[in-house]
């Protein structure tokens, strides 16, 4: 039996990993464009480039004050009101992009893939259709990775503490049943050691 050591983090990564290629095998190649290189590469061509400036809109609210330490923004944050909110974090505050532009090219993309999928399919699937992940045409491989994802955000789901039993992952229904997939978390001790390490860097 095969081992593999991760953090949570890198195995969330491989979860979506296991996602993606699942879904990519049924042609829900909508997906790609949730990619976060994809997602910020859109973004960055139709953000203008220059300077933050008070008064400037940025993807966490209007810009209100700059200094060498912070930035403060005004927006709503869903607490019901605008606020005021101090960053300290300056190379991580991006301007917002053109969003009509954004999305004018999300949707192009999109009738992109719809060409992709009837080429690779022979039949239109329409947008954001895709032959589900049960369909004959889509290979086991689909099923086995769909199945190992379901393992891993279960595992994830049980330590939520805001967790809900209506929610897909809190349930396993596995296409193999017999499979030998097994996930255990990162214990609160391995949590605090990779923390530690990280400080100590």
């Amino acid at each position: 039996m095969a081992t593999i050591k991760l953090t949570d983090k890198q195995l969330h990564l491989v979860q979506s990993a296991l996602d993606l290629y699942s879904r990519i095998g049924t042609l829900h190649l909508d997906v790609i464009l949730d990619h976060p290189s994809v997602n910020n590469m859109l973004d960055e061509q139709f953000t203008t480039k220059k300077e933050l400036e008070v008064g400037d809109k940025t993807v966490r609210g209007v810009i209100t004050e700059i200094n060498k330490k912070s930035i403060k923004t005004r927006g709503w944050w869903g607490n019901g009101g605008e606020e005021i909110k101090i960053w300290t974090d300056i190379d991580k505050i991006k301007l917002s992009p053109d969003w009509n532009k954004v999305h004018r090219q999300r949707d192009l993309i999109k009738s992109h893939f719809n060409q992709v999928k009837a080429l690779a399919s022979g039949v239109n699937l329409g947008e954001g259709g895709n032959l589900g992940i049960y369909n004959s045409k889509v290979d086991d491989s689909c099923r086995m990775a769909f199945d190992m994802l379901k393992v891993i955000r279960h595992e994830f789901w049980k330590v939520n503490p805001s967790r809900s039993n209506m929610t897909v992952d809190s349930s396993v229904d596995l296409d193999e049943p017999n499979s030998a997939i097994k996930v255990e978390l990162d214990t609160i001790k391995e949590i605090r050691k990779q923390k530690l390490t990280k400080i100590q860097k």
